[in-house]
C-alpha cells in the first residue's frame, strides 16, 4: 500500500513538474516570438534611416561639386545668352569667319587695344584671333607679344599680319613669364582702352567689345567687369561662371575693397583675373609705373594677375560690373597644352623657387608698395600666413636672402597677428640655426 502511495505520488509530482516545464517553454516560446515580432521591423527601420542618411550625405556633395557647373541655371535670362554663346564657340572653333570677304583697316588711333599673351600657342593663335575678328566692333588693335615660344608661333603671326594689319607683333628676347609678357603688350597700346587675352582662351559674344565700349565711355569708367565661363574643350560643357553679376557704379574706398572683405578680425580673398575687366589705358600703364624692373624680371608662374589688379583697384576712381558673358576660359587636356608640357619639363626645384620668389614679391607689394593704411597691413599679414607658409619652398640662396629680408619688414607690421608672427620667428630661428644650402645645390635663373 505504501509502495502503490509512493508510485502514485511520484507520478503527480512528475505531471506536475512536466506540466510547469511545459508552462515554462510555452511563456519562452511567446516572448521569443515577441522580440522577432519587435526586432524585425526595427532593424528595417535602421537600414532605412541608414540609408537615407547617406543618400543625405552624397546629395550634399554632389551639390556642392556641381554649385558653379550649374550655377547659371539659376538665373532665368541666361538661356537666351547661352545658346547665342554656343553658338559663337562653335563657329569659332570651326575657323569660321563671320564675314570672310571682309577687309581689315589700320587705325591709327584705335578705341580698344587687345593685349594677347603668346607662348607657344600654335595650336590655338588662330582660334583666339577668330574670336577678336569676328567681333562687330572693328576699331581696334591686336598686340600679340610672344614669350619666346619654342613652337611655330611667331611665323604663324607673320602669316595672320598680312591678312590683318590691325595686329602688331613684339617679341620678348628671353622667357619673361605672363606679368611681363602682358605689361610689356600694354605699354605699348594707344588705345582709350585695353583688355587682355591668353593665346587658348577666346571671345564668345559678337557684341562684346561694342557692349564695354559704349558702357565705358557713357558712364566715364575706369575698370568695366563682365562674366568669364569656364569650359573644357573639346566637348566645350559649361564647367561655371565667375562674376556672373550686375552692379550699380562703385568708387573709392570700395574700389579697393574689391578684392579683399575684412571685418574686425580676418580678411578674405575675392578672386579676381585682369582678363574679365576692361580698362582705361592710361590707368593700366600709370599702374605698370609702380613695378620696378626687380619685379619685373622674375619670371612669375603664379600671382601675376593677383598683383596687377591689386594694385589696379587701388588707382581706379571707379569700377562697375555687368551682368554678360564675354569671355571663356578653354581648359585643354594637359598632354595637348604645350604650356603644361614645358611647366613639366622645367626642373622641379627651380619652379618650386620661382613660385616662392613670386610669393615673395607679392607679399612686399603688398606691404610697402600700396597705400600703406591699416587694411593693406592687414592684407599682408593675411596673404603671408596663406600663401607664403603653405608652400614648401626649396629656396636656393638669393631667394633664402629675400624672403629673409621681406619677413623682417613683417616684423614692423604692428597690425600682424601673433600666430602669423610666431611662424616668421621660427622660419628666421631655423634658418639660422641650420644652413641646409651649399653652392652644390643653388639653382640658377
Amino acid at each position: 500500500m505504501k509502495k502503490k502511495l509512493n508510485e502514485d505520488t511520484f507520478l503527480k509530482r512528475e505531471k506536475k513538474r512536466k506540466k510547469l516545464l511545459n508552462r515554462k517553454f510555452q511563456k519562452r516560446k511567446f516572448q521569443k516570438r515577441k522580440i522577432h515580432e519587435i526586432k524585425y521591423p526595427f532593424v528595417i527601420l535602421i537600414l532605412l534611416l541608414i540609408i537615407v542618411i547617406i543618400s543625405f550625405i552624397l546629395y550634399l556633395i554632389l551639390s556642392k561639386r556641381n554649385k558653379q557647373r550649374k550655377s547659371y541655371f539659376i538665373d532665368k535670362n541666361i538661356n537666351e545668352e547661352r545658346k547665342s554663346i554656343q553658338e559663337y564657340i562653335y563657329m569659332v572653333m570651326n575657323g569660321t569667319l563671320y564675314n570672310p570677304n571682309e577687309v581689315f583697316k589700320q587705325s591709327e588711333n584705335p578705341k580698344i587695344s587687345i593685349v594677347v599673351s603668346v607662348y607657344n600657342g600654335e595650336a590655338y593663335l588662330e582660334k583666339a584671333l577668330l574670336s577678336i575678328e569676328n567681333q562687330d566692333f572693328k576699331d581696334i588693335e591686336i598686340i600679340m607679344v610672344d614669350d619666346c615660344s619654342k613652337d611655330n608661333s611667331v611665323n604663324l603671326i607673320k602669316e595672320l599680319m598680312k591678312k590683318d594689319p590691325r595686329i602688331r607683333l613684339y617679341q620678348n628676347e628671353e622667357n619673361k613669364g605672363a606679368l611681363f609678357t602682358k605689361t610689356k603688350g600694354v605699354l605699348n597700346a594707344k588705345g582709350k582702352y585695353v583688355m587682355t587675352l591668353d593665346e587658348d582662351d577666346i571671345y564668345v559674344q559678337r557684341d562684346a567689345f561694342s557692349t564695354l565700349y559704349s558702357e565705358a565711355e557713357e558712364n566715364n569708367l575706369d575698370i568695366l567687369g563682365f562674366a568669364i565661363l569656364f569650359t573644357r574643350f573639346p566637348t566645350l560643357r559649361w564647367q561655371g561662371l565667375h562674376r556672373y553679376m550686375k552692379t550699380d557704379i562703385i568708387y573709392q574706398p570700395n574700389v579697393t575693397n574689391r578684392m579683399y572683405k575684412c571685418d574686425s578680425s580676418k580678411c578674405k580673398r575675392q578672386g579676381d583675373v585682369i582678363s574679365n575687366y576692361f580698362f582705361r589705358t592710361d590707368l593700366f600703364i600709370d599702374t605698370i609705373k609702380q613695378i620696378d624692373d626687380k619685379f619685373m624680371n622674375v619670371k612669375m608662374i603664379v600671382h601675376d594677375d593677383f598683383l596687377l589688379f591689386f594694385l589696379l583697384t587701388r588707382k581706379a576712381r571707379n569700377l562697375r560690373q555687368i551682368k554678360r558673358i564675354l569671355y571663356a576660359m578653354i581648359q585643354r587636356p594637359s598632354e595637348n597644352n604645350p604650356k603644361i608640357k614645358f611647366q613639366k619639363d622645367e626642373k622641379q626645384k627651380n619652379r618650386e623657387n620661382l613660385q616662392c620668389l613670386a610669393y615673395i614679391n607679392y607679399l612686399e607689394f603688398i606691404l610697402i608698395k600700396t597705400n600703406n593704411d591699416i587694411k593693406d597691413k592687414r592684407i599682408a599679414s593675411f596673404e603671408l600666413n596663406n600663401w607664403f607658409f603653405k608652400v614648401n619652398c626649396k629656396y636656393n640662396e638669393y631667394i633664402r636672402e629675400r624672403a629673409i629680408n621681406v619677413l623682417k619688414l613683417f616684423l614692423k607690421n604692428e597690425y600682424i597677428e601673433n600666430k602669423v608672427k610666431n611662424k616668421i620667428l621660427i622660419f628666421l630661428n631655423e634658418t639660422r640655426q641650420n644652413n641646409i644650402l651649399n653652392s652644390t645645390n643653388l639653382v640658377p635663373f
